[in-house]
């Protein structure tokens, strides 16, 4: 996993990435089911793990970055290895991304943890490893 060339798998508990189609239904009153038109297709990725405050490397300093960025309309580059990085282990996606929530949370018993959710912009960009 990295986002603007930072790797953050080391702090990752979770990584989901939810693809959905847009439809429309074109069902009439005839018709004994509902029908429906495919539309275009969009992404949301959501990383979940343990926070780090560290300046260069850590979910906090990247992820704050790119808040700023996104607010001058600049994309973020993501990779995704849902089976991880190594040859022949699955697929990758690589897309631009605008991060569109981030959170971080502490609980007195137990780690402090970020969350974020990273909205797809353009092609997802799926290739065998």
């Amino acid at each position: 996993m990295t986002v603007a060339t930072k790797a953050l798998s080391l702090f990752c508990d979770t990584a989901d990435i939810d693809i959905k189609v847009d439809t429309a239904e074109t069902t009439v009153a005839t018709n004994l089911y509902k029908t429906y038109l495919s539309g275009l297709a969009g992404a949301t990725l959501t990383l979940s793990g343990s926070w780090d405050p560290t300046v260069t490397t850590g979910p906090a300093s990247v992820l704050f970055a790119q808040i700023a960025l996104n607010q001058v309309g600049t994309t973020t580059a993501v990779i995704f290895y849902p089976a991880g990085n190594n040859a022949g282990q699955g697929t990758s996606h690589t897309f631009n991304a605008l991060l569109s929530d981030y959170k971080e949370s502490s609980k007195v018993s137990d780690k402090v943890a970020f969350s974020c959710s990273l909205l797809v912009t353009g092609v997802d960009t799926v290739a065998q490893l």
